[in-house]
């Protein structure tokens, strides 16, 4: 609990800017929701930006290596877990690191393939968990990428990444491209999710809001 109070502080200070500028920013328009349960459903995505300390937003580290990546579409590479930090009663930002010089290699939007190792071993092949995740970070991010996870109770991915200690290692493919997001590419969009279903949503929204050239306008209903 510690280190995660520690990382909150650290990464509270260096949301501040983007937070102001994502508060005052005429690209998305808030829905007046009334019903309790559009309001739950919105919960993660109201706590993420609104409760302080705030990991949203984050500052892009490390220096600017161009056509360096770390991800290798055909290939499991081993990311070493830095910290956590809790966002919820059931939610977590996990920080896995990478070398500072390069980048994560992820589009917009796209996702990664993660995979653990689960139960024993059959006919001397091992059992594998495997699940996409859309990390929540940058692409312009140097050295690190982040992941928001809802911890379920029977989650046999997510109970593997609550299990998790800084310096313990987790297997990543990819990047598996969902939409080639370019800007202008609508004047409008419409975005519904709940939960951390709202991860895809914050790479659409993050790069619009990051390039002042991008006129698109935003609308985003968080739903149970």
């Amino acid at each position: 609990m510690v280190a995660a109070a520690a990382l909150l502080r650290r990464l509270s200070a260096r949301a501040a800017p983007a937070l102001n500028a994502l508060r005052e920013s005429n690209h998305i328009r808030r829905f007046p929701i009334g019903t309790a349960g559009a309001i739950s459903g919105g919960a993660a995505f109201y706590y993420f930006y609104s409760s302080p300390p705030t990991v949203a937003q984050l500052d892009a580290q490390g220096e600017q290596t161009a056509g360096v990546v770390a991800l290798d579409p055909d290939k499991w590479l081993e990311f070493k877990l830095q910290d956590t930090a809790r966002v919820s009663h059931n939610t977590q930002l996990f920080r896995f690191s990478f070398d500072p010089a390069t980048k994560l290699g992820l589009d917009v939007a796209s996702c990664i393939i993660t995979r653990a190792p689960i139960g024993e071993e059959t006919e001397g092949r091992r059992k594998f968990v495997i699940r996409p995740y859309t990390p929540i970070t940058d692409p312009e991010s140097n050295g690190y990428f982040d992941l928001l996870i809802k911890v379920y109770p029977e989650g046999k991915m997510s109970q593997h990444f609550a299990s998790l200690k800084p310096g313990d290692v987790l297997e990543v493919k990819g990047p598996i491209e969902k939409l080639r997001y370019t800007p202008n590419m609508k004047k409008k969009i419409g975005m519904v999710a709940g939960g951390t279903g709202i991860t895809p949503m914050l790479q659409v929204i993050k790069a619009v809001l990051k390039n002042p050239d991008d006129y698109t306008q935003a609308y985003f209903l968080g739903l149970c």
